[in-house]
């Protein structure tokens, strides 16, 4: 009987436990019979973390009981398929590869962009018939995006088997080389085709040149492309707008910026009256960094980052966002001109983050509930991570558990949820102490009563 009124008694604790929390969302399985869900957070999840971990963004059941669950950042988007590029080339007559070594100045005309525009013979009409020309390269723009060179040749040959030097120069005058053996080859046999016509490219390096090894036997040269990386698209990124807290006011023009929540920032930008060009440090901090009887440092991300904004003719143009090299979703932010001019602008701050997700396993009563925002949460282990890996192994690697989106939120326990917990007060040594004063009196009872009986009688 007495153990059935304890269970009785922590029942109600238990569908109390989203009263711990600052909010509350009810989630919608787009299937109600799978067992586990991956739920996006939005700006409000996050607006509501108070730890940077997210401990306290849980799922519980509608028991109150808290789900199996896991907290997991953005996928990283997957690079697209290879793109490809027509590049510009030269045949340069043989012999004119090597001439004066390496210097192809005297054969290259180039324009005031560095471009190469035409290839002259230094070496005389005799020189230019004579085995197989070497190609140069020029690419441009596509300079350290290159990955490798694929070859066109004309007529497509049946069989060739060609070997070339790859060498890589920035002013057409220092050749390195950076592969002394590059093989092309085109092969058939019975109906079957070998074929090798790319040529990985590993420099940054504008300009290229593929020397050939034989005497002669390449056919005439079509077309050369470069291969491009596919670009890994991300266009679920989401931005938080934040206005100075001091605008103007700081002679240094130095401004601050406080986040509500815990975003996972990894990008930063700034919106800025139109025609205005102004460099930044970026820095940001938090309370939970501070050290005992200081200020919490601010970390620097970025000295000297340029913005601008020009508008011409309706148009309007822009910086590119600020690149952080490491996520972080400290609350502080600060931004200072360099140089400090008094009367700067005081700029719109804008985050960037793209959402995670919190997988949970369908293990209690549905409906269920995702809670944010506990001060007093504590750490949590999962023990949902070698599940997904394996079922990532197996399905896939971007294979995800079902959606189930977030509903209305509403407030649950509100702003006492962020109240710290009560200090841990030390019970044995309050009880030790209370021992030894009740010791100790009980010794000064005794002696006092001692004292009384030894009095003389009077008379």
């Amino acid at each position: 009987m007495i153990r059935r009124l304890w269970w009785m008694a922590l029942l109600p604790l238990a569908a109390q436990a989203a009263d711990d929390f600052a909010m509350q969302w009810p989630l919608q399985p787009a299937h109600p019979d799978a067992g586990a869900y991956r739920v996006v957070l939005d700006a409000g999840v996050y607006r509501a973390a108070y730890w940077r971990d997210l401990r306290d963004v849980q799922v519980i059941d509608a028991d109150g009981k808290p789900m199996a669950s896991a907290v997991q950042a953005a996928a990283t988007p997957i690079a697209g398929p290879a793109r490809q590029v027509e590049l510009d080339w030269f045949a340069v007559p043989a012999g004119a590869a090597t001439t004066m070594g390496g210097d192809l100045s005297v054969v290259v005309q180039r324009d005031a962009g560095g471009n190469v525009v035409s290839v002259r013979n230094a070496l005389g009409t005799a020189a230019a018939g004579q085995g197989d020309p070497a190609l140069l390269v020029d690419l441009g723009r596509q300079a350290g995006q290159v990955q490798a060179l694929r070859v066109e040749w004309e007529g497509e040959p049946a069989a060739l088997d060609l070997g070339y030097r790859l060498e890589g120069s920035d002013d057409l005058r220092r050749w390195q080389v950076l592969d002394p053996e590059v093989r092309l080859v085109r092969l058939r046999n019975q109906g079957r085709q070998l074929s090798s016509d790319r040529v990985a490219v590993p420099t940054a390096s504008r300009y290229l040149r593929l020397v050939p090894l034989q005497h002669e036997g390449a056919p005439p040269l079509r077309a050369l492309h470069g291969e491009l990386a596919g670009d890994a698209v991300a266009d679920d990124w989401q931005w938080v707008e934040l206005a100075a807290s001091a605008p103007g006011d700081d002679p240094a023009a130095r401004f601050g910026y406080q986040v509500q929540g815990r975003f996972p920032v990894q990008r930063v930008d700034v919106a800025m009256p139109a025609n205005t060009a102004v460099a930044w440090t970026v820095s940001s901090r938090d309370e939970d960094r501070r050290q005992a009887g200081a200020e919490p440092a601010w970390q620097v991300h970025a000295r000297g980052w340029n913005t601008w904004t020009l508008q011409e003719g309706g148009r309007r143009q822009a910086s590119a966002p600020l690149q952080l090299g490491q996520e972080t979703s400290d609350r502080d932010w600060q931004l200072q001109a360099e140089p400090a001019v008094a009367g700067t602008p005081a700029p719109t701050l804008k985050l960037g983050y793209r959402p995670g997700s919190v997988v949970f396993l369908a293990q209690g009563r549905a409906p269920y509930r995702l809670v944010a925002g506990n001060a007093r949460a504590a750490t949590r282990e999962s023990s949902l991570e070698p599940m997904l890996a394996a079922l990532r192994a197996r399905n896939g690697a971007q294979w995800q558990p079902t959606v189930a989106r977030l509903g209305e939120g509403a407030v649950s326990a509100g702003d006492k949820a962020y109240a710290p917990a009560a200090p841990v007060r030390d019970w044995k040594s309050l009880l030790l102490w209370a021992v030894l004063v009740a010791g100790a009196l009980a010794v000064a009872g005794f002696a006092i009563s001692l004292l009384r009986g030894a009095r003389p009688a009077n008379g």
